[in-house]
């Protein structure tokens, strides 16, 4: 019995799909492939893939390991990246300034961190952290990476990207 032509169609599409594949891992090369929640590119006229403008780790809480997978998929993108290196951030709604500071401390894996209400974040850490010269510390610590602009809000995240 011959194959049908949808079944010849079908073959086809596989076909160029397992090629595209191919061209993306010999692209890639033998390393692992970085896996950010959300990316936002742009067509490159002068190659066949788009140019990576954005990524995005998205970790509504963190633990230690959550944050760790965000900077593993910042180092990775910085050492596999050729050219212009691409925005790279989180964005969370983790209230705690100690875990915050775990991505937004300064290693320069992760172009900053975004909250989802900074506004409302900032009042809570004013409020809870006031009392004891430890819990000072760490709302110093907070306020320090909100004026260096390592934490952002939603807000700024929206504009950055409606600029790419």
């Amino acid at each position: 019995m011959p194959p049908s032509s949808e079944f010849s169609e079908i073959e086809k599409v596989l076909e160029d799909e397992a090629l595209a594949l191919r061209l993306i891992l010999d692209e890639a090369g033998d390393e692992s492939l970085l896996k950010p929640d959300v990316t936002g590119s742009r067509r490159n006229p002068y190659a066949e893939l788009p140019l990576l403008e954005t990524g995005l780790s998205l970790k509504w809480s963190l633990r230690t390991d959550r944050a760790q997978d965000c900077r593993s998929q910042g180092a990775k993108m910085s050492t596999l990246h050729r050219g212009r290196m691409p925005h790279f951030a989180a964005f969370t709604m983790e209230p705690r300034p100690t875990m915050l500071n775990l991505l937004a401390g300064g290693s320069g894996v992760v172009d900053c961190v975004y909250c989802l209400d900074l506004t409302t974040l900032q009042v809570a850490v004013d409020n809870v952290y006031s009392r004891t010269n430890q819990r000072i510390r760490t709302r110093d610590m907070f306020r320090r990476l909100v004026d260096m602009r390592r934490i952002r809000g939603y807000d700024e995240l929206v504009a950055t990207v409606s600029v790419m």
